[in-house]
């Protein structure tokens, strides 16, 4: 089997596997998508008949309270708990009961209610004017027949709802109603009844389109179902099982309960297994289909991928079999393998790295060879020039004066002499520099006297840095020799270390003339120069007679690389300052600047 096709194989099987779990994470989600999508919708369809059925019943309420704030109205109520055998005249009761007849046919009762009705113990009985419903209306009742009056007494004057039953006060029977009812309290004050159609609550409006829903009054009388055949048995014990404000799942159902918060009523809204299952249909669809497209794309591209895969190994293998140091930039790719050809680029592959591994090695020994001898170059220019200022310190001290500060000096010197001349370690901890630099600027003063001074102040965390040796000392040296040239002012001189965490730097400070612009320029350059040699092992041109600014920023460059902090400035008041440092992280851009 050949390399392109096994490859193929490797990747469609991948591709397979990721389109498969890309089908169930995408059936995963969209399925708990709409499964919480259908528990929110069906939530949302309770509330709103919930809200819906509310403002209803309220309009149905808001007629009674009308009635009863109508004084005229009221006042013909009282008038008929009156009437009996020559207590007031027939005519006082006729103007009664037409006012109350005209009183119930307003615009918003009529709009607002199937029948209202007044009727009481001493058997009056008026209606509202409701298409044909006056026409029809009973001509006698008896108290004792109606169910639902013991609920509205006992109520003791509050409005109470009365669940479905037949309209009892037409001559024929009448379709099935739900009532606001309220007992008035008085003397034969009788009862006002507000009627509307149950069937008219087929018009409340559901969220859910898939949804049935369930009224109950007073707790569980079934007031209105929109299924067809209402649920009974097992099935209506596992709906009113749901706790209002609940919405969950059970024995099939996704069920939502919510109960009325001023009336009394409930309105359960579910959906079956069934109804959920169509959309389960669609989502296993679209997630199937995802899996489908997923694989077809990924195939095609495995498939292009691979022949461009293929095609460059084998011109990889020719080549590498081909090419040697004689011919490598002649060599093109040419031939026609039948044999694997993962097995040949390996065996050819064995073969290249042997050569190279050879010729790395030969280079790396080269490299360490010339940077080795670049750096014994640098650490052995050494300045001797203070030497001689020094000694004939010591000569003079001792011809004028015979006292103890000649031993001092000498014991400066001899320990600079120790550090300085001693090849074992080509770097030294920034602690070890600065008692070099200690030593040095000791035998400065014991020179110069009040004529400079000195500070060094460097933090803790920076002492144990590396160094070059001689680094802090060829900076001072180059203060010296340039920043109080041709000047009598007081020489100053101030070394400060500080560490963050994301460097750390040692600054040597003075407050001389400063470094000429065209002088810093032509540091620059050379340091620049210097650096592209360093980096391209074209071997560097060294400084006789001093270590100088550039070997020295040499000699750290070659302990830090790109981490080195070099920097060298004119002070906005005056002197210079030379900066050496490591960045410990981020970028390294910033590394090497020159500014006046």
């Amino acid at each position: 089997m050949k390399y392109q096709t096994r490859l193929i194989l490797a990747y469609a099987t991948v591709a397979l596997i990721l389109s498969l779990s890309l089908g169930v994470v995408v059936y995963r989600i969209s399925l708990d998508y709409e499964v919480k999508r259908q528990e929110e919708s069906l939530a949302v369809t309770s509330e709103q008949l919930v809200s819906q059925f509310e403002d209803r019943l309220s309009r149905m309420d808001a007629i009674i309270y009308y009635i009863l704030s109508d004084v005229s109205m009221l006042d013909s109520i009282k008038t008929l708990g009156m009437v009996s055998e020559g207590t007031i005249p027939s005519d006082y009761a006729l103007s009664a009961q037409t006012t109350l007849s005209i009183g119930f046919s307003t615009e918003y009762t009529i709009k607002n209610s199937y029948r209202v009705v007044f009727y009481n113990q001493l058997g009056n009985l008026i209606s509202s004017f409701s298409g044909m419903n006056s026409a029809q209306l009973a001509d006698s009742f008896e108290l004792d027949e109606i169910p639902y009056l013991e609920q509205a007494i006992r109520a003791k004057g509050k409005t109470v709802l009365v669940g479905a039953h037949t309209d009892r006060w037409g001559r024929t029977e009448g379709p099935e109603v739900y009532s606001m009812m309220k007992a008035l309290q008085g003397f034969h004050m009788g009862y006002i009844e507000v009627e509307n159609t149950v069937e008219s609550l087929g018009e409340l409006s559901v969220a859910d389109p898939n949804a049935q829903f369930l009224i109950l009054a007073n707790g569980t009388e079934v007031l209105y179902s929109s299924r067809e055949n209402c649920p009974d048995g097992k099935e209506f014990q596992t709906l009113l099982g749901v706790f209002p404000g609940e919405t969950k799942r059970v024995n099939g159902m996704l069920v939502s309960r919510n109960d009325s918060g001023n009336m009394s009523f409930s309105v359960i809204a579910y959906v079956s297994e069934l109804a959920e299952e169509s959309g389960r249909v669609v989502i296993l669809i679209t997630s199937t289909l995802a899996a489908l497209i997923s694989f077809a794309i990924c195939l095609l591209l495995i498939v292009l991928w691979s022949y461009a895969l293929a095609r460059p190994i084998r011109d990889l293998r020719k080549m590498i079999e081909h090419t040697n140091l004689e011919n490598l930039d002649m060599q093109t790719v040419s031939g026609d393998y039948g044999l694997d050809e993962v097995k040949m680029l390996a065996n050819s592959y064995h073969v290249m790295t042997e050569r190279v591994s050879q010729a790395v090695q030969n280079e790396r020994k080269s490299l360490m060879l010339q940077t080795q001898a670049q750096f014994d170059a640098l650490q052995a220019q050494i300045n001797p020039h203070f030497l001689y200022n020094v000694l004939n310190i010591i000569s003079s001290r001792g011809v004028e004066n015979d006292d103890d500060m000649i031993c001092e000096i000498c014991g400066a010197l001899a320990n600079m002499l120790r550090y300085s001349t001693s090849n074992i370690e080509r770097y030294a901890q920034v602690e070890q520099e600065m008692q070099y630099l200690d030593n040095y600027l000791y035998l400065l003063k014991a020179r110069h006297g009040d004529k400079i001074s000195f500070e060094m102040n460097v933090d803790a965390g920076v002492r144990e840095e590396l160094l070059p040796k001689m680094t802090l000392h060829q900076f001072v040296e180059n203060i010296l020799a340039h920043a109080y040239e041709n000047t009598d002012q007081k020489m100053e001189i101030q070394v400060c270390g500080t560490r963050q965490p994301d460097r750390w730097e040692i600054c040597v400070r003075d407050r001389g003339v400063g470094i000429p612009e065209d002088k810093l320029k032509e540091i620059e350059e050379k340091i620049r120069r210097i650096r592209k040699k360093i980096l391209d092992h074209s071997g560097m041109e060294l400084e006789i007679g001093g270590m100088g600014l550039v070997n020295t920023y040499a000699r750290c460059f070659l302990l830090y690389n790109e981490s080195l902090i070099f920097s060298i400035r004119n002070l906005p008041d005056g002197g210079t300052e030379i900066k050496v440092g490591e960045i410990l992280t981020g970028d390294c851009e910033e590394g090497l600047s020159f500014r006046s």
